[in-house]
């Protein structure tokens, strides 16, 4: 039987692309931010911090994305080889796109970021299964309370 995921695949690389657009452009901004009202000079500064996210923040947030679109690709093409989820379907495509990203920045550059994408993929898996594990037990409310034998009246 195919893994459910299988049939999502071309949209969940899309919204995955989609999502980690918008992480890395928010955690740009919360970082560069500051980081532009510290660098300027007095009377300037909330401009140069919104200048700062309006240059940071995209290019952050594209390098997110393309790093979720090509990881998920990964997992998909995976899942639908393997057609099973464990741990290698999230450990192996983080390590794949570790390693295709950064072509051309060098080997020391793909070997960095191959651990890097090899750590997401054991970080995600320890979540996933973390949380599930906690989801696990269902919730079983207990019995009703007997109330005694049924007809006995109280005679006084």
């Amino acid at each position: 039987m195919p893994h459910p995921d299988i049939k999502l695949c071309p949209d969940c690389i899309i919204d995955s692309a989609g999502c980690c657009f918008v992480t890395g452009a928010i955690g740009a901004s919360a970082y560069h931010f500051p980081k532009g009202l510290y660098n300027s000079p007095n009377g300037q500064r909330l401009a140069a911090g919104a200048r700062a996210v309006r240059i940071n923040a995209p290019r952050v947030g594209g390098s997110l994305a393309a790093f979720g679109g090509c990881l998920q690709a990964f997992r998909c093409a995976m899942l639908s080889a393997r057609k099973k989820d464990d741990f290698w379907s999230y450990v192996l495509p983080g390590l794949a796109a570790g390693i295709c990203l950064p072509q051309g920045s060098g080997p020391r550059a793909v070997a960095i970021s191959a651990l890097t994408g090899l750590s997401c993929g054991v970080l995600s898996y320890g979540i996933h299964f973390g949380i599930g594990r906690i989801n696990v037990a269902p919730f079983y409310p207990p019995p009703p309370l007997d109330s005694g034998p049924s007809g006995s009246s109280r005679d006084d």
